[in-house]
């Protein structure tokens, strides 16, 4: 093939829907404990995080999120995603993101309270014993960071992505 010529590249049309994307978001403070958010409405903790937006990768969702749904101010430059994480749902495959925050401003609050009744500080040694459930994603990208802090997590293809 000669510089002048090129590889003709075409899309097949609009793709029917199948997948569910997006990113859970690991954020810790100075003493190491993990931010949750606890949601009345669906009676569990989980981590900041949500879909992702057309054109905009993992890493970029995870620190919107974070700022949508806390107002925490996430360091895009030392922000990285670890893995992602492929499980079922009625049907539909479940592709999260388990993004890794390392450095943050501000103090979390509650920004979409349709959603997120309170966030709260946790002991990574605690989350075995909550009382409550952790939705399964958060659960999955927990268990990215602290491989074995969780017993009996339900089954998850991962594909690592980048160091922690």
């Amino acid at each position: 093939m000669t510089e002048t010529e090129r590889v003709p590249y075409a899309d097949k049309g609009r793709p029917s829907p199948h997948a569910l994307t997006g990113a859970g978001v690991v954020v810790t403070d100075a003493a190491g404990r993990v931010l949750l958010g606890w949601s009345r409405k669906r009676e569990v903790w989980e981590l900041p995080g949500g879909k992702n937006d057309p054109g905009e990768d993992f890493t970029a969702a995870g620190v919107r999120e974070l700022a949508e749904e806390t107002g925490l101010r996430a360091d895009p430059g030392t922000t990285r995603t670890l893995a992602l994480l492929m499980d079922s749902l009625h049907g539909f495959p479940r592709l999260t993101a388990a993004v890794r925050v390392h450095a943050f401003t501000g103090e979390p609050e509650v920004r979409e309270p349709a959603l997120i009744d309170r966030w709260q500080w946790h002991d990574p040694a605690d989350l075995p014993v909550l009382p409550e459930p952790l939705f399964t994603p958060s659960a999955h990208v927990i268990d990215t960071v602290w491989p074995g802090l969780l017993p009996c997590l339900p089954a998850v293809y991962r594909y690592p992505v980048a160091p922690g």
